[in-house]
């Protein structure tokens, strides 16, 4: 298993199963999902930051400012909402993160009083932070995460669990 996400690294090592987040280009790195629902794209500011009194953010909003966000290649979501960013404001400065987020990555967008693509969910990760919705169709599916081949014990409670628990979509592999 190739993961860039230390979290999905540990399923099948120390972990069975994760809550997270996917997308097509995770589930090709060995992963499985139940989807339990999706999040919204945000963008997180330090408190002071302008775009922290906006009710909602516009790509148009984003105008001439650096936008902290992963690299290509690591999400199709995330890949998808940078296309779509920088068709309809060229301007945009994009600013890559080595991999995925981590703790550096919000200091740095605090430390820097930049904008970050974030998530709605993520509106409390970091305390100098505020994250606002960012006006985007695109959404991030999140679920019940494993590898694919989990062995029995697991196999036998993903099975049972979506007999129990309503999911958005059963199952992807």
């Amino acid at each position: 298993m190739n993961s860039r996400n230390r979290e999905y690294a540990m399923l099948g090592r120390s972990s069975d199963l994760i809550v997270g987040t996917f997308d097509s280009t995770t589930l090709k790195q060995s992963f499985s999902a139940i989807q339990l629902g999706a999040y919204h794209f945000g963008i997180a500011v330090r408190s002071d930051n302008p775009l922290a009194q906006l009710d909602e953010i516009t790509y148009s909003d984003l105008a001439h400012r650096k936008v902290l966000m992963v690299s290509t290649g690591i999400s199709e979501k995330n890949d998808l909402v940078r296309s779509e960013m920088l068709a309809a404001e060229p301007s945009i400065q994009p600013i890559d993160t080595s991999g995925r987020y981590d703790i550096n990555t919000f200091n740095e967008t605090v430390e820097e009083n930049i904008a970050m693509i974030s998530l709605t969910s993520w509106k409390r990760i970091h305390p100098n932070l505020v994250t606002v919705p960012l006006k985007t169709s695109v959404t991030v599916p999140y679920g019940l995460l494993s590898t694919k081949f989990p062995g029995k014990k697991t196999a036998d409670f993903l099975h049972e669990f979506t007999k129990l628990v309503p999911t958005e979509t059963q199952s992807h592999s």
